[in-house]
């Protein structure tokens, strides 16, 4: 115990066996391949914050160290100084006295005193005389009442195409073409020859007033066999026949697809 108490009031005066100032890393890299590649290259004592950058990069270290040309660049350049050495006096701006030219111009602090021009007046705000409001009684009359819109419509209808595989897709038309050469049909109720697009089942037709008349009121016909017709149109306004199987083209067949189209898709939102 006495050995190992006189050995600690000695003490080492060397720590680690050498008095040599210890190298760390990363200033000081170990003498390998490792060290040659993660070693700190340029200079220890620069880094970022470094630099006075507000000083050297600044527009007026710029104009002062950049060199120009006093004499121009071209043949007639200006040779006078670009930004002059202007002096105040008396709230005017004026060039340097001792180069012997004196061209004066107002300052921001002075104004120019000039005639007010008198502006007419308009005789109602805005050269507008209408109400900004209307009255309760005159709005109202012109909106739709709650109860006109439809909600449970079906949205978004699309015209209907019937396809096959591998064939071409033809429209649905909503009226049929009867193409004859003399149209006989009569109207089963009023007795007379149909005007326009008529309803026809089987035999029988109907003008599309009796028929608008009996699906209304159906005292002659039922609904169910009213439901039955369908809506055709005679070939005459399109063609002509003269007395042949022939077809004389009476219209464009682009406008005629266009109609059938335009018939196809307000069909599915008037019937």
């Amino acid at each position: 115990m006495l050995m190992e108490e006189d050995n600690k009031d000695k003490g080492v005066p060397i720590s680690f066996g050498t008095t040599q100032d210890r190298k760390l890393f990363p200033h000081h890299c170990a003498f390998n391949r490792l060290g040659n590649l993660d070693g700190i290259r340029g200079e220890t004592h620069l880094g970022p914050d470094k630099y006075n950058v507000d000083k050297f990069n600044s527009i007026d270290y710029n104009i002062k160290t950049k060199p120009t040309n006093k004499l121009g660049y071209s043949l007639g350049a200006r040779t006078a100084s670009r930004i002059p050495n202007l002096k105040c006096r008396n709230g005017y701006f004026a060039h340097d006295l001792s180069r012997g030219i004196e061209l004066t111009f107002p300052g921001p602090t002075s104004y120019q005193n000039e005639e007010k021009k008198s502006v007419k007046k308009n005789k109602e705000a805005f050269n507008n005389s209408s109400l900004r409001f209307q009255p309760e009684g005159k709005s109202t009359v012109y909106q739709p009442a709650p109860g006109t819109y439809e909600h449970d419509v079906k949205r978004f209808r699309r015209v209907e195409f019937a396809g096959s595989f591998g064939g071409k897709q033809q429209l649905k038309e909503t009226i049929s073409i009867k193409c004859v050469q003399n149209n006989e049909d009569i109207c089963d109720s009023c007795k007379r020859p149909p005007i326009g697009d008529y309803f026809t089942y089987k035999a029988r037709a109907l003008c599309r007033n009796c028929h608008s008349f009996h699906s209304a009121y159906g005292e002659k016909y039922p609904p169910s066999y009213l439901q039955a017709f369908s809506k055709v149109r005679d070939c005459s306004e399109i063609h002509h026949h003269e007395g042949t199987t022939a077809k004389i083209k009476l219209r464009d067949p682009k406008l005629e697809r266009k109609q059938r189209y335009r018939e196809a898709y307000f069909h599915q939102y008037f019937h």
